[in-house]
């Protein structure tokens, strides 16, 4: 006898072709049904899709119904979270994905309690990681339909982590909507069949429910119809999740499986949607890495210096993240009017995050009694030892930079205007001059960790300050490039050995869709150099160095010209290459005015790796994977949905390496690469795609049905990203390939600098400088509180803790080897220690009074989450 479990749900998108407004009438009235449900108890059980986002927004216009939420919610009828949205696993960072649980947790915790199953059941792939995030937050079961392998054909099974982690799990592979039939059709056995294959257990799982889906008030009428009509070797009956694991992980004998799962086996996978809508991809990786190496951290130095955590502005923004981050809004498979509004809550996400940081720094800086002028801020407990860019007001052209011991600091200008202060007058002539200088200045710089530097500006009536100068290569001292015949030369000054051509672009048609990439039929690709650039520009400074090159290529203007093999459109670029002093990463951005429809650009980096593997990170680790997969020549014949290209997603980097050459690029916003070349030896990332439909049916790479609405085209020219792009990154390249290492430049390269000048020349520096501010009552004095040192882990986050009563200090161990002496953590004065879950619970305690605590060994990919409370506060 097989036991089939039937539980009744919605699978509430929260937005696709339909915008989110449209979503939350249509939840307002499916919500009276729901209510009406439970209460004749016509469902025993309902699953309001493991997302509370769509109840937040519900609660928001219905605030009277909390009650009967919570009524039904504590009586476990009526289940809810444990995530706030259901994210994208494969391009969403681990702190966006810890933070969505949080909210999605503490949500559901205040209307009754969290379903405390790990329910995905429509994310396009699983990522590695996900046992260990779930079992952080007191989750051992979850649910997911797409991506198990062939060789992994299993519907019950455990799914580890590298840490030993450990969920069981159930495989959905007929889909969420597989229950429909058992209120549509009458063909039980049949169903019943379809959904006990490739599974020796006798506790089977059947979700009765789909998109949007309307209630099925006679679930209960078409479950005794079942019973009394189908074979005796099944049995079902209504349930809800919870209870199905408690008798699944009484079958014996099931199977163990780890890593990620991303194979179109039984349904699409999509691995084309890491490069779709790329500003999307842009705008939300530049929130989640504002508010992990700044907002959060600037938030928890400053409450050291009794400025109040403003939580809910914190909490505000981590929602629209994670609204953002839902897996199609984050893979910009939506109509152009979703994505508008996906658009624009970032864009005022962006705003709120980066005024917090002006408040903080300005508050921060003016509470002090010191005579400087410009104020630098770390918050974070690593040293700052880069270059840092500023914009200073002086009311003189020359000035020059003193630190706090008096000693000069070099710096170049990048650049330089006057502004005038005087009252706009319409008349001209009549507008007084009351002139001052706006400076755009690089300089080096060491900032402590969780610190702060104060500068001092001497104006200079006629020393001019240093200016930069015109060469023919740019170099610092790691790097040396210059260009020939229109072709990038690297030199690596550490290794000896010189690249030519080593980056370059390449353009293909794209014939598929926002979910997917997909070649023409009969594609060209074209390579695409710069021996006709208009400008090719090098200047040197004694900080930084930058390569700028100008020009347009020839591209077809769209796909038939394509096929045509007729170039009749002018792409304008704008390429960039920044060399900082004493930095082994290359600061890479490019401008595209982009003219040209369906079509993907692509960096290529030419290396000297002839590749097995390619290598990225995950959101708390990385992953190796082939080259090519082990189906792209036969997934056909065995059924897969969908071509298995080796497309790869990736959070911050991408790597090839060998045992002695090493190639990186770290991206800012980049979701998507790939590992070409006949002797693959060229790393792909991609810059962007153009397209202009939601779904089209029968491409080369993924034949049959369109995804998404089957029998409607849906066009989607904003998808095509005409007009100017901007894409910014950095490449690294070296003898040895470490992780750490590249986290760490990852950070570095994308913490930004935090300062404020102290002056009254321009007072719209930021819109906030417009507003009085009062002083803290306590002047601000050098406290360095903590620092780390250990240069094998990842910092992942640092923010106060859920008391606000001290540090919350997150970090990892990125490989699968185990880190058996990992650095310590300095304190300046003595500190409480103890262990936290990953939603911020009390674990255990570690020291009671300590300046200085040895990390214990770390497991192979272990994730780690210190609570620090200082004891002098």
């Amino acid at each position: 006898m097989k036991n089939i479990h039937a539980i009744a749900h919605t699978h509430w998108d929260f937005e696709w072709y339909f915008t989110r407004q449209e979503a939350r009438v249509q939840f307002a009235y499916h919500m009276d049904d729901v209510f009406e449900a439970l209460e004749t108890n016509k469902l025993n059980y309902y699953l309001l899709d493991g997302q509370m986002s769509i109840i937040d927004d519900y609660l928001t216009n219905f605030p009277e119904k909390k009650d009967l939420f919570t009524k039904f919610i504590t009586a476990k009828r009526l289940f809810v979270g444990p995530w706030y949205t259901q994210i994208d696993e494969m391009v969403t960072s681990g702190e966006s994905i810890v933070r969505n649980l949080s909210l999605g947790t503490k949500l559901a915790n205040e209307l009754g309690g969290v379903m405390k199953v790990g329910y995905l059941p429509d994310s396009f792939g699983q990522g590695q990681d996900m046992p260990k995030i779930f079992n952080g937050f007191d989750i051992y079961n979850t649910v997911f339909w797409r991506g198990m392998p062939k060789e992994k054909n299993c519907r019950y099974f455990y799914w580890n982590s590298n840490d030993g982690s450990k969920v069981l799990t159930a495989n959905i592979k007929n889909g969420y909507y597989a229950g429909v039939e058992l209120i549509e059709k009458d063909d039980f056995n049949t169903l019943f069949n379809n959904i006990s294959t490739d599974t020796d257990a006798t506790e089977l799982v059947l979700p009765v429910g789909g998109d949007q889906r309307a209630i099925d008030f006679n679930l209960k009428d078409r479950i005794k119809q079942a019973n009394e009509k189908s074979s005796s070797d099944f049995h079902i009956k209504e349930s809800n999740y919870p209870k199905y694991f408690e008798e699944l992980a009484k079958c014996e004998n099931l199977p163990t499986y780890s890593g990620e799962f991303i194979d179109p086996s039984a349904s699409k996978i999509h691995r084309g949607i890491y490069s779709s809508r790329a500003d999307l991809k842009q705008i939300y990786d530049k929130l989640e890495r504002r508010m992990t190496y700044q907002v959060e951290p600037l938030i928890a130095l400053a409450a050291q210096f009794g400025i109040p955590n403003k939580q809910g502005l914190v909490d505000d923004i981590w929602k629209t993240i994670a609204r953002g981050q839902a897996h199609d809004s984050s893979g910009g498979c939506n109509s152009d009017k979703t994505n508008s509004d996906i658009l624009h809550r970032a864009k005022v996400a962006d705003q709120l995050s980066y005024s917090i940081i002006d408040y903080l720094v300005r508050k921060l800086s003016i509470s002090q009694n010191t005579p400087f002028d410009l104020f630098l801020w770390n918050p974070l407990p690593v040293l700052m030892n880069k270059v840092q860019t500023v914009e200073v007001s002086t009311k003189n052209k020359s000035f020059e930079l003193q630190n706090e011991h008096g000693q000069k600091i070099e710096f170049d200008i990048i650049e330089q205007s006057q502004q005038n202060s005087a009252p706009l007058r319409r008349n001209l002539k009549e507008r007084k001059q009351e002139l001052y200088y706006v400076t755009t200045i690089s300089f080096k710089t060491v900032l402590e960790p969780m610190s702060w530097q104060g500068l001092q500006i001497n104006e200079l009536e006629n020393k001019c300050t240093n200016q930069l100068h015109n060469s023919d290569n740019i170099e610092n001292t790691y790097y040396r490039i210059s260009i020939d015949n229109g072709e990038l030369t690297l030199l690596n000054k550490d290794t000896k050995k010189t690249f030519n051509n080593f980056l370059t672009f390449e353009d293909s048609g794209d014939d598929g869709d926002t979910y997917d990439y997909s070649p023409m039929f009969n594609d060209w690709g074209i390579n695409l150099d710069f021996k006709n650039a208009d400008e090719v520009h090098f200047v040197n400074g004694t900080i930084q160095s930058k390569l700028t090159i100008t020009g347009s290529w020839k591209l077809p203007l769209n796909l038939k010209t394509r096929e045509e093999r007729v170039c009749d459109t002018q792409l304008p670029y704008k390429l960039v290459l920044i060399l900082n002093t004493d930095s082994p990463v290359i600061n890479y951005n490019l401008e595209i005015d982009n003219t040209v429809l369906d079509h993907r650009l692509r960096l290529v980096l030419n290396t000297d790796v002839s590749a097995e593997n390619s290598y990225s990170d995950t959101p708390f680790g990385t992953i190796a994977r082939p080259v090519n997969d082990l189906h792209l020549n036969d997934w056909q014949e065995i059924g897969y949905r969908e071509e298995p290209t080796s497309m790869r997603p990736m959070i911050h980097f991408a790597n090839t390496h060998s045992n002695q050459s090493s190639w990186t690029y770290i991206g800012l916003g980049a979701k998507d690469f790939q590992i070409i070349g006949d002797n693959y030896d060229m790393l792909a990332i991609t810059m962007f795609r153009g397209i202009g439909f939601l779904g089209k049916p029968d491409l080369l790479r993924r034949p049959s049905d369109a995804s998404g609405l089957e029998t409607r085209y849906v066009e989607t020219p904003e998808s095509q990203l005409q007009g100017k792009n901007e894409f910014n990154g950095g490449i690294i390249i070296t003898d040895n390939y470490s992780p750490a290492e590249i986290q760490a430049q990852h950070l570095q390269l994308s913490s930004g600098t935090l300062y404020y000048q102290d002056q009254s020349l321009n007072r719209f520096t930021n819109p906030l400088r417009y507003f009085m501010m009062n002083e803290l009552d306590e002047p601000i004095t050098h406290k360095k509180f903590f620092n780390l040192d250990a240069e094998k882990l990842v910092l992942s986050s640092i923010s106060t803790t859920s008391a606000g009563t001290g540090f919350e200090l997150r970090l990892y161990n990125p490989t699968d080897e185990v880190i058996s002496a990992p650095g310590y953590i300095n304190f300046d004065t003595p500190v409480s220690l103890a262990l936290l879950t990953l939603n911020s619970e009390f674990k255990e305690s570690l020291d009671s009074e300590v300046q200085q605590h040895q990390i214990n060994e770390f497991q192979p990919g272990e994730i780690r989450t210190y609570g620090i409370y200082l004891l002098n506060n």
